[in-house]
């Protein structure tokens, strides 16, 4: 059907006081005709309208089943989590996924056990849906076990399910996850990165040096202090702008202020996005004028790119009363250094004119002629 045609049946059942017409639009083709119905008819109807609603709630679309239980839960039905979990043995596995999701929706935990019987389901999706169920029902380390046996499902997102489930349920899922972390499916892989900082350190490791930039990210975003050293040369090495600017997140998210140590070299960064990132890191460690105070430290770095990144991320902090400290720079033996002086001075001083006419007179001439157009344009103001 047109799209306009299904936004006509929306708003008609949006605006409808006919419990009959809404009973009617629960067969809608649409989706999102049928849950609009299904709302408006458990508002206007309450428990009269379970028996419309328990009816449909095992052979919709799938996409729907949630919004039904939901509804059923919601008008007080009776009966609900007895019908699903009788149709938990329907031959067709259609009513079977359907009955693992209205329980998980119903968060009923007389269900658990039934649950535990669709692990091994023959339907991957059954099994699937059920460990995500679980995950929302299951209160014990031994469901936990249980749900850990389908780490080596054939079915990857089975055992994507799986990784959601054990690290729920179980108190200290490292030692369960840790065969996880080499998995051959690269979104197994991504699951248990998001719960790198409990790994046992070899299988951390492996994920923070994994061959795929979205595995290092999430692993960098969720790492904790064990991983510190790794977080330290992903932050200066790692050839993904996400993975570097992931790890300046984490760290600048840690409580220990000699983190800050660690994430000064970022300041250099090629990427803008990686080096802001570093910024608001050592501004959330190290709070007030911590970092200025910081970065004015590698204003006298043996090396002259630290030096010259330093003034950059100065000006970008907008740290106006660092001016001072800033202008023995004009004298640095570094032309970089006394030109980033220069195109970062507008940050960095209230009056830059006379540091202006200073280095108009430099020995360097891309020093004296950058000095020089600032010179004229600010005379032009």
């Amino acid at each position: 059907m047109r799209r306009a045609d299904a936004t006509a049946r929306l708003r008609a059942v949006q605006a409808s006081r006919s419990p009959q017409e809404l009973i009617d639009s629960l067969d809608d083709p649409s989706p999102e005709v049928v849950r609009a119905a299904i709302g408006r008819l458990a508002e206007l109807e309450g428990p009269r309208a379970a028996d419309a609603l328990r009816a449909r709630l095992l052979d919709a679309d799938l996409s729907l089943v949630a919004d039904f239980a939901n509804a059923l839960k919601r008008i007080g039905a009776h009966g609900v989590v007895e019908a699903a979990t009788a149709a938990l043995g329907d031959e067709r596995y259609s009513r079977r996924l359907a009955a693992v999701r209205t329980v998980g929706a119903l968060g009923d935990r007389r269900a658990v056990a039934h649950l535990r019987t669709k692990l091994d389901d023959d339907v991957a999706g059954v099994r699937a849906a059920a460990l995500d169920a679980l995950a929302q029902l299951g209160d014990g380390t031994s469901v936990g076990a249980d749900c850990a046996r389908l780490l080596t499902d054939p079915v990857p997102h089975v055992r994507i399910a799986a990784v959601r489930a054990v690290a729920r349920l179980v108190t200290h899922p490292g030692e369960q996850l840790a065969s996880a972390a080499d998995d051959e499916d690269r979104l197994v892989r991504l699951e248990v990165a998001k719960h790198v900082a409990g790994l046992p350190e070899p299988s951390a490791q492996a994920l923070l040096a994994d061959p795929n930039l979205r595995v290092r990210e999430a692993a960098a975003a969720s790492a904790g202090l064990r991983q510190l050293g790794a977080l330290s040369m992903l932050l200066i090495e790692d050839p993904a702008p996400d993975v570097r600017r992931a790890c300046a997140h984490t760290l600048g998210a840690m409580s220990d202020r000699r983190v800050a140590d660690v994430l000064i070299p970022g300041i250099e960064d090629p990427d803008a996005l990686v080096r802001a990132a570093v910024l608001h890191a050592l501004e959330r460690l190290l709070r007030g004028d911590g970092a200025a105070r910081r970065l004015c430290d590698e204003l006298v770095c043996e090396r002259p790119e630290r030096r010259r990144a330093a003034v950059y991320a100065l000006a970008r902090l907008n740290t106006r009363e660092r001016g001072p400290e800033l202008s023995r720079l004009a004298d640095d033996p570094d032309p970089d250094v006394r030109l980033a002086l220069i195109h970062s001075a507008e940050a960095l001083y209230d009056e830059p004119q006379p540091l202006m006419r200073y280095l108009a007179a430099d020995s360097d001439p891309g020093v004296r002629q950058a000095a020089e157009m600032w010179l004229l344009r600010a005379g032009r103001h």
